[in-house]
């Protein structure tokens, strides 16, 4: 009989682009459900149906509850899968998990930063745009906590005051408030993070990469255009830099006009691509479609900038010169490759012509770990589930 295992993401449009290439594959070997709180948290209802690819998704709103313990019940939970125990949502299923005695595994997404420091910008905004989101994440923590019982109720309330005094960067609070039984890192820099900031012991941690590094560590290398490659992020439309999509415009020309070779893009899954279209020609700018897979895109461009995703990781893998953009950042969020020696820090749009004269460096195994994801995932829930 197949084990169920439910991997719980807070939205699809923030997670699901990185669990269905993982889980899609296991759907076989282990009965997957995608369990996530679109409606219940979000109000919305993104999240495709998957069931063509054997998987099964489930919004916690149609458990008609907002405990993660009855949830859990409900699903028949044989492990819990999380990609950042940070987020109220994880960290009150991690809760239920062990009050109910189920194992959790807990898989690195995306790249990691000390945020202890960060303060919120765009404050009000960003307040009234995730007000009944913030309502509601209390709300599923609360029912959470006192199904499990008064004294852990009790226990979280120092968390759930920080929560409101700073309720925009909740889920960097409390970091080690809890943790799942097992840790998946991607590379081997990741390993005193998670033990000195996320709460975990060295022997919880598996080393185990991720499919897009897999990827590139198959590839071929092969002769690039001369173009530069900007890795672009959602951060105007998420505030994380203010001015919205007019201050976007204007720092993507910023790019264009410096740079010293033709610029390219490459969104993320989370922009919209029609946006550069529609602002921008294509004589000034290509625009990789979202079906380019990334590494390809890299592998077509002899440069590579971008701001801390961790598809500069892939760049290094790839090597290719690297410039890491901060003159439009707070350098709290930013993969710190230039920090590390792998890659040009960029301080202003002027520096653009440096990283034509840098070379690619070899570190890419500090970074990201060259392993087969899928056979340490078997390997991770076969052990956890023994």
């Amino acid at each position: 009989m197949k084990r169920r295992i439910i991997v719980f993401f807070p939205s699809w449009r923030y997670f699901g682009h990185f669990a269905q290439p993982l889980f899609e594959s296991l759907a076989k070997e282990f009965e997957i459900v995608f369990f996530h709180t679109e409606k219940a948290i979000y109000g919305w209802n993104d999240c495709p149906d998957l069931s063509g690819k054997g998987i099964e998704a489930v919004d916690l709103e149609s458990l008609k509850t907002f405990s993660m313990v009855s949830a859990l019940k409900k699903l028949r939970a044989d492990c819990v899968v999380v990609f950042d125990k940070g987020w109220v949502q994880d960290r009150a299923l991690l809760h239920a998990a062990r009050h109910l005695c189920i194992p959790s595994l807990h898989i690195q997404h995306g790249s990691i930063a000390v945020l202890e420091e960060v303060k919120t910008k765009n404050f009000v905004q960003r307040a009234c745009l995730e007000f009944l989101k913030i309502v509601r994440t209390f709300r599923l923590y609360n029912s959470t906590a006192m199904q499990i019982g008064v004294a852990a109720w009790l226990k979280s309330l120092p968390f759930q005051l920080r929560l409101l005094l700073n309720p925009n960067d909740y889920y960097y609070n409390h970091r080690q408030e809890t943790v799942a039984d097992r840790a998946c890192i991607i590379g081997e820099r990741d390993r005193k993070f998670f033990v000195e900031k996320e709460g975990y012991r060295d022997e919880q941690l598996i080393p185990m990469g991720a499919l897009q590094f897999e990827r590139a560590y198959s590839m071929a290398p092969r002769e690039p255009l001369e173009r530069l490659l900007l890795i672009s992020q959602p951060l105007f439309e998420d505030h994380v830099l203010e001015g919205g999509l007019e201050a976007k415009k204007r720092h993507v020309h910023e790019i264009i006009e410096a740079s010293p070779l033709p610029v390219a893009i490459k969104p993320h899954p989370r922009e919209n691509a029609q946006w550069y279209r529609d602002n921008f020609d294509d004589s000034e700018l290509f625009l990789y479609p979202p079906e380019t897979d990334i590494n390809d895109a890299i592998l077509d461009c002899s440069h590579v900038v971008g701001y801390f995703s961790t598809a500069l990781i892939n760049a290094l893998i790839l090597q290719r010169p690297i410039g890491v953009i901060r003159w439009v950042d707070d350098h709290a969020y930013v993969l710190n490759l230039d920090q590390d020696g792998f890659a040009v820090g960029l301080d202003s749009a002027e520096q653009l012509p440096s990283i034509v004269n840098a070379g690619d460096k070899c570190g890419a195994g500090q970074y990201a770990y060259n392993r087969n994801v899928l056979e340490v995932l078997v390997a991770s829930f076969n052990s956890l589930l023994h």
